[in-house]
């Protein structure tokens, strides 16, 4: 339910200590206008800027951990492969 709302914060950053490399690697390759075209018939594009604007603060999170712990604490499983 917190996916499509309109505020650009982050719901409780400090839970957020690990994440999937593999995941990581999908939200830096998620691309805006291809959320707006696959999500135009349910999100308006407030809703839709608002997911890409959550994307942004996730990643800048993840490589903050990154750059303070380092790699292995923060980032898990195996390196994704190359399209």
């Amino acid at each position: 339910t917190r996916a499509f709302r309109l505020w650009p914060d982050l719901k409780y950053p400090a839970d957020l200590s690990k994440v999937a490399r593999s995941l990581l690697a999908r939200l830096l390759a998620l691309d805006a206008e291809v959320v707006r075209a696959a999500t135009a018939h349910c999100l308006t594009s407030f809703e839709a800027q608002a997911v890409m604007t959550r994307r942004d603060a996730l990643v800048a999170h993840f490589e903050q951990l990154v750059r303070q712990k380092g790699a292995g604490a923060v980032l898990y499983g195996a390196e994704p492969k190359a399209p």
